[in-house]
């Protein structure tokens, strides 16, 4: 077993990854942390020895875009906490029946590169097949959700619940509900699956729905002054600014 636990203490995050899944730690909140895409089923159990040291209680349960690897062990650790649970704004109507447009079987193959940038973790894969049960890519039964609701939707601009240091960034293309966030003060972004990294460099994903979009987001991130990416998948990328380490 590969768990990989990251503190980032000038940024105030933790990075908990299991092979290729990432979750994110926001230690700075309002009066507690909040988590960032806690995507594997049973991922309460990794966090938990992490948020009982942080003071505060959980605040918000939040994700990048509504992708089982990304949101099935939401319901969970929300549960365990008492915490409320925020996905893209888009992403409630597929909660509500509509059905999501999901990247195919070959582009989601093409991000291939990203697979052994980190060991591989047996706990990490099993969790991304038992997490399709509630939100699979392309699978006929939609979107299902299991546990507590989500609360509202995130729309872009808005400060992120319980951490007001952080700006919620549409980030549409890999999915229509992608969002990201940005703080402006550490320039530190957490891209979700619209940046991705291999091999020490930002990747604007090619595991997309809608090119033009995608161009229009990567385009919108690279005005941004980043210097520490933080990716849904891989590893974090730290540089002057991260667009000068950047993956054709």
């Amino acid at each position: 077993m590969s768990l990989i636990v990251e503190p980032m203490r000038d940024l105030g995050i933790t990075r908990v990854s299991r092979w290729i899944f990432n979750c994110y730690i926001i230690h700075q909140g309002d009066g507690g942390p909040v988590v960032v895409d806690a995507g594997l089923p049973g991922i309460d159990d990794d966090l938990a020895p992490i948020l009982r040291d942080l003071p505060g209680s959980l605040q918000a349960v939040v994700a990048t875009h509504a992708h089982s690897d990304h949101v099935a062990g939401a319901p969970q650790l929300a549960q365990r906490h008492g915490a409320p649970i925020h996905l893209p704004a888009p992403a409630l109507a597929y909660l509500g029946g509509e059905p999501p447009r999901t990247p195919t079987p070959a582009k989601v193959a093409s991000i291939w590169p990203v697979l052994p940038d980190q060991p591989f973790d047996v706990r990490g894969a099993v969790g991304l097949l038992r997490g399709t049960h509630m939100a699979g890519f392309g699978l006929s039964g939609g979107m299902r959700w299991f546990g507590p609701r989500p609360e509202w939707g995130l729309i872009d601009g808005q400060s992120l619940p319980g951490a007001p240091a952080w700006t919620v960034l549409s980030t549409s293309g890999h999915t229509d509900d992608s969002i990201a966030f940005w703080n402006e003060t550490t320039r530190t972004l957490i891209s979700g699956d619209a940046v991705v990294s291999a091999r020490g460099r930002a990747w604007h994903t090619p595991e997309v729905v809608d090119t033009e979009k995608a161009r229009a987001t990567a385009a919108r991130l690279q005005g941004l002054p980043v210097a520490h990416l933080l990716p849904g998948h891989g590893r974090p990328v730290h540089a002057e600014p991260v667009w000068e380490r950047l993956r054709e």
